[in-house]
């Protein structure tokens, strides 16, 4: 059994912002082993709220709606899925009675527009609502379930917790689990292509995503019960780390950050930084840890030339003879950062993020990372179009992996 949610009102078309209700009912029907096979946002318009719920009731057993249940002219719900059901829109008295008793116990006068929220399409049933005035409405059929539930996440949380969850673990077959592979180093083709045929495996999903230098395999199995679930997704997992190797970083919520600082722990060393073109982006994300003063000494922040040279030791005839963005450049700020730091490791970012300053040679989205230690160290040379964020971001990435393969050596 699959399943649709839809977020209704305007408010989320805007720009920054989140339907959260959506993302906490699809977690929630996961957790009930139902698979969302769609999700939308639409605004507040009858009409076409009424030809989205049409198309979800007919590829989904299982319709959830949150929003547009309140007592003002925009809360448009009722009359769409009115439209969709093509059935009257009544208002039943008792709910009425309760919603004009609930304002009154708190000192407060229902008036007509309070009213409309009595309103609901024939045959479908009420949800009630212990946290606010705006009940829920349920249609329970044969073929699937639709539940409109109110915006508001307290209300909306209580109620499908305490009125849908149950009735839809009762038609729920079987149970899901998931869980996801994260990957630095290799491109998504590369992964695809390694990968490939272990994506069939019976009663699996594989879904690849790239981001920010980093690919993601989110791995979903699907069983009779938990255990089944838990075991075919384990089992899949497994296939693809013996073939991936050192290139799987982490598993589910696992930064490379924290990877890293696990290994150094384990080793008892300690990393410093030397930071041009990411701006301190990469001492971020490695502070963002808990407990990186155990074993991150610091950084140098050098993008003007001449604190290259006088910060991290970037002799000024190297910086004449190769340019800021390169090779050399790079090994030599991460020999820098160490010594200054007296650090184990020392890494060095110098690059072109952009938008301008790029070269027929250096053009934007060159970046050098190079790592040093006690012996020769490495470095990596980044050729990778973007926007100015996409580019430093990777950088980050590339950098902080650098570093991880070096302690896994």
């Amino acid at each position: 059994m699959n399943a649709v949610v839809v977020a209704i009102g305007s408010e989320l078309l805007g720009p920054g912002r989140r339907d959260t209700n959506g993302e906490w009912l699809i977690g929630r029907l996961f957790d009930l082993g139902i698979e969302t096979s769609w999700r939308a946002a639409i605004g507040d318009d009858a009409p076409r709220i009424a030809r989205v719920v049409r198309a979800a009731l007919h590829d989904a057993g299982v319709v959830l709606l949150t929003g547009g249940l309140g007592p003002t002219e925009d809360d448009r719900t009722r009359e769409a899925v009115a439209l969709a059901l093509d059935a009257p829109l009544t208002r039943d008295p008792a709910m009425a009675d309760r919603i004009v008793a609930l304002f009154a116990a708190r000192g407060r006068l229902a008036g007509p527009r309070q009213a409309r929220q009595a309103d609901r399409p024939y045959g479908m049933a009420w949800i009630d609502n212990p946290l606010g005035s705006a009940p829920g409405m349920l249609l329970e059929r044969d073929s699937g379930l639709l539940a409109a539930l109110p915006g508001i996440p307290a209300e909306m949380r209580a109620m499908f917790d305490a009125s849908v969850a149950p009735g839809l673990a009762a038609r729920s077959r079987g149970a899901l689990a998931r869980t996801t592979l994260r990957i630095a180093g290799r491109p998504e083709s590369f992964v695809e292509d390694l990968l490939r045929d272990l994506y069939d495996r019976e009663g699996t999903e594989t879904t690849i995503l790239a981001s920010s230098g980093s690919v993601e395999l989110v791995l979903t199995a699907r069983g009779t019960d938990a255990a089944e679930a838990r075991a075919r997704c384990e089992a899949l997992a497994g296939a693809m780390r013996a073939r991936l190797g050192i290139d799987v970083y982490g598993a589910d919520d696992e930064s490379l950050a924290v990877v890293v600082s696990r290994l150094l722990v384990a080793r008892g060393a300690t990393v410093a930084l030397a930071e041009s073109c990411t701006g301190g982006l990469l001492g971020a994300a490695l502070t963002d840890v808990p407990g990186s003063s155990a074993w991150f000494r610091g950084g140098l922040l050098c993008y003007a030339n001449d604190l290259k040279t006088s910060l991290a030791g970037v002799p000024d005839e190297m910086l004449r003879a190769h340019g800021a963005v390169s090779e050399p450049v790079a090994r030599a700020l991460a020999a820098g950062a160490r010594s200054v730091c007296s650090a184990d490791f020392g890494l060095g970012v110098t690059g072109v993020a952009g938008p301008a300053g790029g070269t027929a040679d250096k053009p934007v989205g060159t970046v050098h990372v190079a790592l040093a230690d006690a012996g020769e160290g490495r470095a990596v040379r980044l050729d990778w179009p973007g926007d100015r964020a996409l580019i430093r971001r990777r950088a980050v990435t590339v950098a902080l992996d650098l570093l991880r393969r070096r302690l896994l050596a």
